[in-house]
């Protein structure tokens, strides 16, 4: 019988529908640009391991027990030590290039700096005393590949003359630039604390290296890598971190544009929604009284026929919840119409798979069940109106 009459009353069904997309498109529009925007501003900085990176400002030393403690906390992703900067450069040779020095990096199983350039099995794998990854900056100034083979050669000097000791090395891949843009070469702990006592004057027997004796001393590092789980987990291990006294360099700056940007299109969504949601309730209640005083002569009929006044309210809460469901399909056709036109537009300054305006399939749908909801209830301004009905009423009419 709904159905029925609101075929009947088409034109006003129409109006009712195409004012609620007139509500709805906006609506979505803004919280589309907001996903989109914000979206790929946030994909960004996840996909670059370095702005979930915390590092210490300066050195100090740090002993193991600091570090077994640091990676238990529940933000830490993942924690390498480092060995001192001044020493944490090798000398690379490759065939038919100049020798050139690389800044030396300590790496394990899992790190994030690597999780574009490995498999998930290969993450895994601990690199050998002459395995090394290095960054494209190093790959291109010594014509390097996955595979390729150098040698590394690390020096001191030791009164009057200079010493050196060399090893082969082996690439087992090459960083992209967008992850690290200097010239780096991650390497095994034990290899940078190898070099870095050989620096020091100390024998590396494992490598041949000559030099005193050093005793079984627990070891000291003067820095380290640590990296969040998510964004929101730099902040806290910074926190974290001045507890303990120690003060970090984070991308803290950039996070906090991101999140400053996501909460500014969130007030303004709430806005628009508290100013134009509030008129569209009024308008759709308003509507819905309206309907029932046209129509008060044929409710009263059928409250005469026995029909109570709840079911009455049903009667008119479904008209409204068709409204809300058709306005749903149309505004959303018309807003992933839209939606594609901004990112057509706006995709020279995007990447291949980021988009300005979008909204994902559950939000979607989770629209549609909020505007049929919106409608119902606004409907239901409706029951003072139909509580003043009689059975009597429709006497006149039988």
């Amino acid at each position: 019988m709904a159905l029925k009459r609101y075929r009947h009353d088409w034109l006003y069904s129409f109006c009712s529908v195409f004012s609620m997309i007139a509500f709805m498109v906006p609506m979505l529009t803004v919280l589309g640009i907001k996903d989109g925007i914000v979206g790929t501003l946030t994909r960004r900085l996840l996909e670059n391991p370095r702005n979930r990176e915390i590092s210490p400002i300066g050195t100090r030393a740090f002993r193991p027990e600091f570090f077994e403690a640091l990676i238990t906390h529940p933000d830490a992703e993942f924690l390498v030590p480092e060995t001192r900067e001044i020493s944490a450069t090798m000398n690379l040779i490759a065939e038919g290039y100049p020798s050139f020095d690389g800044d030396l990096y300590s790496s394990a199983p899992g790190d994030p700096l690597l999780s574009e350039t490995l498999d998930p099995q290969a993450l895994s794998h601990q690199l050998a005393l002459g395995e090394i990854y290095v960054s494209q900056g190093v790959a291109e100034k010594l014509g390097l590949s996955e595979g390729s083979e150098l040698t590394g050669r690390v020096g001191r000097r030791q009164g009057a003359r200079n010493e050196y000791g060399r090893l082969p090395l082996k690439v087992m891949g090459v960083i992209p630039r967008h992850i690290t843009p200097k010239y780096n070469v991650f390497c095994s702990l034990d290899l940078a604390r190898m070099t870095e006592d050989f620096r020091s004057g100390y024998a590396v027997p494992e490598l041949g290296w000559k030099g005193k004796e050093k005793g079984s001393e627990i070891p000291v590092y003067s820095r380290f890598r640590l990296y969040s789980r998510d964004l929101d987990g730099v902040e806290r291990l910074r926190l974290h971190l001045l507890g303990l006294g120690v003060d970090t360099l984070t991308q803290a700056a950039q996070i906090k544009l991101v999140k400053d940007l996501d909460h500014s299109f969130t007030v303004v969504f709430l806005a628009l929604f508290v100013v134009v949601g509030g008129g569209a309730f009024a308008s759709a209640a308003s509507g819905s009284i309206d309907q029932v005083v046209k129509m008060r002569r044929s409710l009263a009929v059928l409250a005469l026929l026995g029909i109570s006044k709840l079911r009455l309210l049903v009667f008119t809460m479904s008209q409204a919840a068709l409204t809300g469901f058709l306005a749903a399909l149309g505004a959303e056709a018309l807003f992933l119409a839209l939606a594609k036109t901004l990112n057509s537009y706006f995709g020279g300054s995007m990447g291949a798979v980021e988009e300005v305006c979008s909204l994902s399939a559950f939000k979607l749908v989770a629209a549609a069940a909020i505007i049929v909801v919106f409608m119902t209830a606004a409907s239901g301004c409706a029951y003072t109106s139909l509580a003043d009905i009689e059975p009597s009423e429709g006497m006149r009419d039988v």
